[in-house]
């Protein structure tokens, strides 16, 4: 009979440390990290403890300014000490980080600190945070309302431009017929036509509709009728042997095949659709944030314009992002293929 002895048991010597659970790594700060860090706690300390040149800062916007940034480097510590995913989401954009700081920085020092940029033209942090504080509820309506008629906008363009490049794609005798007008009107800016739209158009806000929805249309309609021409005829010759109707051809062969130019069209109509909506509400509809940038502007309300712009700016930021999750999602065969 063959008896085997017990396995040792291993016991954690007196005073050794617990073994740590494999969450709990931590990730030690790097010179880029502590540089960021530096810079944002020495443009905080430069706010608060440095005297203004030209007017007293606002103790409610300096408060406002120090507590943000207080907060943003606090989860930025916790996050990059404690976190696999955050640290390497966090090194990769702490170069962009310490640069902000860097920037806000010099911006605060040659503004409020040394008022080297004199106002009304040049506007300091503070004065920036009080616009957004003061001015918030208008703002947000602006904003809301500049959303609103570039999605409608955008929306009508982007299936007007789609059902035309389809069509002048697949059909000789459509191409024949639309693609001259395609060429002769696509090209013209939305703004060339301006005054013509707002003598068509029974009111000011469909005029609009219609320069953003113009904008999109041309570009979109012609990436879609190149990418469904560009689809190869043997897709078509197998879609067929096996039986497949024209409708199937179309939207299940062509369309497919054709998505990454449709979605270059699209970002291209993005850009487009913003530039018209930008000339729309500075000069017809009544809200908005084209409207809000021109009114302040007329006021010389300086600060309350350039928050304008940094929203509308964020705006298109968010919207571009968000395009290309969209193209990501919808072209996720593609990375094996194709380098993005």
């Amino acid at each position: 009979m063959v008896t085997t002895a017990p396995a040792a048991v291993v016991t954690p010597e007196a005073g050794a440390a617990p073994a740590k659970a494999p969450g709990a790594r931590r990730y030690p700060p790097t010179p880029g990290f502590v540089l960021g860090w530096s810079l944002w706690v020495l443009t905080a300390a430069v706010t608060l403890l440095v005297p203004d040149e030209l007017t007293a800062a606002s103790p409610r916007a300096a408060g406002i300014l120090f507590g943000a940034w207080t907060i943003a480097l606090t989860g930025w510590a916790i996050l990059a000490y404690r976190s696999a995913p955050a640290t390497v989401r966090l090194r990769h954009w702490t170069p962009w980080i310490a640069v902000v700081a860097a920037w806000v920085l010099v911006w605060e020092w040659t503004t409020a600190k040394t008022g080297w940029l004199q106002p009304p033209h040049f506007a300091s942090p503070q004065q920036m945070l009080l616009a957004f504080y003061d001015d918030a509820g208008l703002l947000a309506s602006s904003t809301w309302h500049s959303l609103l008629l570039l999605l409608i906008g955008f929306s009508i363009g982007a299936v007007a431009g789609l059902a035309t490049g389809i069509a002048t794609g697949w059909s000789k005798a459509v191409s024949y017929w639309a693609n001259p007008i395609l060429q002769t009107l696509g090209p013209v800016p939305p703004a060339t036509i301006l005054p013509l739209v707002f003598v068509l158009f029974p009111t000011t806000y469909l005029g609009s509709v219609f320069m953003v929805a113009f904008g999109v249309w041309f570009p979109v309609a012609v990436l879609t009728r190149a990418g469904i021409a560009g689809v190869g005829r043997g897709y078509f010759d197998v879609a067929q042997t096996l039986g497949a109707s024209n409708r199937f051809l179309i939207w299940r062969v062509a369309v497919p095949g054709a998505l990454p130019s449709i979605f270059t069209g699209l970002f291209m109509g993005l850009g487009a659709s913003l530039a018209a909506l930008a000339v729309a509400e500075l000069l017809g509809v009544k809200n908005g944030l084209g409207w809000y940038i021109q009114w302040t502007k007329g006021w010389a309300a300086y600060p309350r314009m350039y928050a304008a712009i940094v929203i509308m700016i964020v705006v298109c930021r968010l919207l571009i992002l968000g395009l290309f999750r969209l193209r990501n999602r919808a072209l996720d065969w593609q990375k094996d293929l194709v380098r993005w």
